[in-house]
C-alpha cells in the first residue's frame, strides 16, 4: 500500500530523510526517519481519533513541524524552554520524592525509634507518657551490717 504522491512530495520536501511505510501489524502508514546508520525509526503512525487507519495527510505533516526544532523560534530560544521545562519537571519531581519521605517517616517516628534503641542496645525508650513509680513491697529486707 503506498501514500499519496503529493504528501510523499511535501514530505521529502520537508526532510529528505523522512519517508513513510506500510505496517501490516498495526493496520496504520508510518512516518520513518533515516538516521543515516541502521534501519530507519518510526516516529510518527498515522492513524485517525480512534486508532483506524486513514491515509497521511497535511494533518500529519503538520504535527511533524511541530516537533522539528527547526522551525518556529529560533533554535537557541526552543532549546532553552526544553531545558527550562525539564528543570522544572526535575524539580516536581525532587520535591515528591521528599514530601512522599518525609511523609513515610513522620507516621513511622515511634517504629524508628524503637528501632534504633534496639539496634544500640538501649533497651526500651524513655517512656513519658505511663511512666510507672517504683513501689517497693511490703517485704524488704534489710542487711545489717
Amino acid at each position: 500500500m503506498q501514500p499519496d504522491k503529493s504528501f510523499m512530495r511535501d514530505l521529502k520536501s520537508m526532510d529528505r530523510r523522512l519517508g513513510v511505510k506500510w505496517n501490516p501489524d498495526v493496520g496504520n502508514f508510518i512516518v520513518t526517519y533515516d538516521r543515516g546508520h541502521g534501519e530507519p525509526v518510526n516516529i510518527h503512525r498515522v492513524n485517525r481519533d480512534d486508532g483506524g487507519f486513514r491515509q497521511p495527510d497535511k494533518r500529519d505533516l503538520v504535527i511533524l513541524k511541530g516537533g522539528d526544532l527547526a522551525q518556529g523560534d529560533d533554535l537557541n530560544n526552543r532549546i532553552s524552554k526544553l531545558a527550562y521545562m525539564s528543570d522544572r519537571i526535575r524539580k516536581e519531581q525532587r520535591r515528591k520524592a521528599k514530601s512522599e519521605i518525609r511523609d513515610m517517616t513522620k507516621d513511622n517516628k515511634l517504629q524508628l525509634k524503637r528501632f534504633l534503641a534496639d539496634k544500640t542496645n538501649e533497651g526500651k525508650g524513655n517512656a513519658e507518657f505511663r511512666r510507672v513509680p517504683h513501689k517497693p513491697s511490703k517485704r524488704v529486707v534489710k542487711v545489717i551490717p
